[in-house]
């Protein structure tokens, strides 16, 4: 279920362009990037005549954008000089700007194909410019729309932009720039009216995976046509009973003129039967072939496209992934999650009584429909219902919008199916040493940060959460062995921390006097001015409100001595946090590319210290790259949600942020920063511990002079780590 984080595009503090170049240099450089590109010299000539003539900022202009394009694809650059002249006459450069870049969105979501469609649509940037006064761009109410999404319930749709509107289940796609209507306010209303449409198609059945394949089987064209407005028809109705506001809003922007209406009150009449309450998708395919002779009323202006192959890829994935994890979240629960009944405690409902003899102890039960007339469903295990967190409450209503029940397979716990979850020996989750106990689950989509571009990526990294496994018990039994005394020490010092108390001056009573409120008293005294009663000093003892992210790297470069030590300072810092009272969480992470970011829960907040959190310190292990935006961005917003005065979010790391592809060297560093001043921005306090010698060369610049700590020798980090976190935090 992806789930999206909103970044809007303004830079918190980028660099600036590179200016102060010559016209020669300008002229050298873009010859460089042209004949790269393979420009031919007779048009390269032409070229750079052209923008010879061009006063000296424009120049400047063209070099920065020129390099940014070849950087990312040598085409792209070649196709923007060649026709950058023409656009330059009759667009301003912020218009210019945003033509490169949805281009570059362009390729970075679809490929160099439909990027370079843009770049030669240059007319539709120029009518987009004339016309953009009176539209609204998607990236002005994106926010908006993502929350409002999500407040109305069903699987959560992240909000992305396209020059299609369409939705694959996943997403919801919406044209960057809507200027259907004459006002911007009307183009905003009607860009939230085609979100609440697809959402509406997600929620009330039009892609149910049965009805998907049935109708890519049965429907040629006209079939295709006349199924969007039989559906258009029920899902209306739909929205007019659950949502009757919304559906009087979406009707006052629905049809471009009378006689659209008109139509659609004709077709409408001759699909009645859709509008019942009971009325499915399955009833919409099965009134095709009775409509295909009527005149087809032209699509409500905020439906779009029906795109059955995006949608049948999309549950293709989804239905799998979603099975493992419904799987391994019954096997996670505990009986103690049924609520029983008072009154019949050992009372099973007839209807799950033969599932229960089958030995297939969990079931879900239909309940009272809601006001919509939808069916309702409950958890059940050995009968009584199961009370459910809003993650498995989630996943379940995730599974039935795609499948409309749960198969016996389904509600299997992970590891044997119809084994008692109480019985000792058939404990899901046992997992050999260095194993990942996690489905796949719910997928977060972040942006990235482009130095280059001066822009974000948006929702161009993908990233999921796992559980780290149990480690070994001999880890943690070795590791209090063998620093048994340095504990002792740090929890004699974060004793000492508790009793500590802060002196405050100038108060009417205290402890002591305040000799320097005191002499500016007799001072004053002197004077003839009135003598303040505040002489006194007083001590009292601060309560803490610290809640710390540890967010640990796993790269495969800390494998070895570098992976025990990070273990080890875990183990040894915990103990003294539960001294302390401080909320802390730990979280590694890893990934190999944008599109698979992981974080590894080890403890979250909410989680008491145990033996099953020091096992899980055990089993953190080196895994692949070092992505650290993603990272940042999203344990920082755990970190923000948690209730505390002061917030910290400490990275343990042995290198700067590296993954494959590009995101080395500068790209990584910039990206790091960014998401660093974004959590600022939340009122998270980053801090790094790092072993890497070369730290020096990047850490300033990403977290600050005073916010990083270099350990010189890894040997030293559990020493190390206890004493960091006592000096920041004191």
């Amino acid at each position: 279920m992806p789930v999206t984080a909103a970044v809007g595009r303004v830079s918190l503090g980028h660099p600036a362009r590179a200016q102060g170049l010559s016209p020669a240099q300008i002229q050298q450089d873009l010859s460089q990037i042209a004949e790269a590109a393979g420009v031919s010299q007779p048009h390269l000539s032409a070229l750079l005549t052209a923008i010879a003539e061009l006063d000296h900022a424009a120049q400047e202009f063209i070099h920065h954008w020129a390099e940014t394009l070849a950087w990312l694809q040598q085409d792209l650059a070649a196709h923007f000089l060649a026709q950058v002249p023409d656009a330059l006459a009759v667009l301003e450069q912020p218009a210019i700007e945003g033509w490169l870049l949805r281009a570059m969105d362009a390729f970075d979501q679809r490929g160099l194909a439909v990027a370079l469609e843009v770049l030669q649509d240059l007319p539709a940037c120029v009518a987009a410019q004339t016309l953009a006064r009176t539209g609204c761009t998607l990236d002005q109410i994106a926010g908006f729309l993502r929350h409002f999404i999500r407040a109305l319930g069903g699987r959560p749709l992240a909000i992305v932009s396209d020059p299609l509107t369409y939705t694959d289940t996943d997403k919801i796609y919406l044209p960057a720039l809507l200027i259907t209507l004459p006002e911007p306010a009307g183009n905003a209303r009607l860009l939230k009216c085609m979100a609440v449409y697809l959402w509406a198609q997600n929620r009330f059945g039009t892609w149910r995976y049965g009805t998907v394949g049935q109708a890519i089987t049965q429907l040629d064209v006209l079939g295709w046509q006349v199924f969007q407005r039989l559906e258009s028809v029920r899902i209306m109705a739909c929205i007019g009973r659950e949502l009757p506001g919304l559906g009087r809003e979406m009707d006052s922007v629905a049809y471009a003129d009378a006689a659209a209406r008109r139509a659609w009150g004709n077709f409408s009449a001759a699909a009645q039967a859709l509008e019942a309450p009971h009325a499915s998708a399955q009833d919409s395919l099965a009134l095709v072939a009775a409509c295909r002779a009527l005149a087809l009323p032209p699509p409500r202006q905020y439906q779009g496209e029906m795109l059955p192959q995006k949608v049948a890829e999309a549950i293709a994935r989804r239905v799998p992934r979603e099975k493992d994890a419904l799987r391994q979240a019954l096997a996670s629960l505990t009986p103690d999650a049924a609520e029983k009944d008072p009154d019949h405690p050992e009372e099973t409902p007839p209807e799950v009584a033969a599932e229960g003899a089958a030995g297939n102890r969990y079931s879900l039960a239909q309940t009272a429909p809601n006001a919509a007339g939808e069916p309702q469903y409950e958890l059940r295990y050995d009968g009584q219902k199961v009370a459910l967190t809003a993650e498995l409450d989630a996943l379940l209503q995730s599974i039935l919008q795609d499948l409309g029940e749960l198969s016996e397979e389904h509600l299997s716990p992970s590891g044997a199916a119809g084994i008692d979850p109480r019985d000792e020996q058939g404990s899901p989750g046992a997992a050999g040493a260095g194993e990942v106990l996690s489905g796949p689950g719910e997928v977060f989509l972040y942006p990235e940060w482009d130095y280059r571009r001066q822009y974000f990526r948006p929702d161009f990294c993908a990233l999921t959460e796992q559980v780290v496994p149990a480690g070994d018990d001999a880890f943690v039994a070795r590791t209090r062995h063998k620093y048994r005394g340095l504990a002792k020490s740090i929890q004699r010092v974060f004793e000492a921390i508790l009793t500590e108390t802060q002196r405050q001056r100038r108060q009417p009573h205290g402890d002591e006097l305040d000799l320097d409120a005191l002499i500016e008293a007799h001072v004053d005294h002197l004077r003839g001015h009135e003598m303040s009663d505040r002489l006194y000093t007083h001590f009292h003892k601060a309560q803490r409100s610290v809640a710390v992210m540890f967010m640990v790297d796993m790269s495969g470069s800390t494998k070895g001595w570098i992976n025990d030590a990070e273990r080890e300072s875990l183990i040894l810092l915990c103990g003294a946090l539960e001294t302390l009272g401080d909320t802390y969480a730990i979280y590694g992470f890893s990934g190999r590319t944008n599109r698979r970011c992981e974080v590894y829960r080890v403890k979250t907040f909410t989680e008491p210290f145990s033996l099953a959190v020091e096992r899980r310190i055990s089993g953190i292990s080196a895994k692949s790259y070092t992505r650290m935006g993603v990272a940042i961005r999203h344990l920082g917003k755990l970190l923000a949600q948690t209730p505390a005065r002061t917030r910290l979010l400490i990275t343990l790391s042995d290198g700067k942020p590296e993954d494959y592809g590009s995101y080395r060297g500068r790209y990584g560093i910039e990206d790091t920063r960014h998401a660093l001043l974004e959590i600022k921005r939340d009122g998270i306090h980053p801090f790094c511990i790092t072993i890497d010698r070369e730290a020096q060369d990047y850490l300033p610049h990403m977290y600050g002079l005073a916010n990083f700590t270099m350990v010189d020798d890894v040997m030293k980090l559990p020493w190390k780590v206890a004493d960091i976190y006592r000096r920041i935090t004191t």
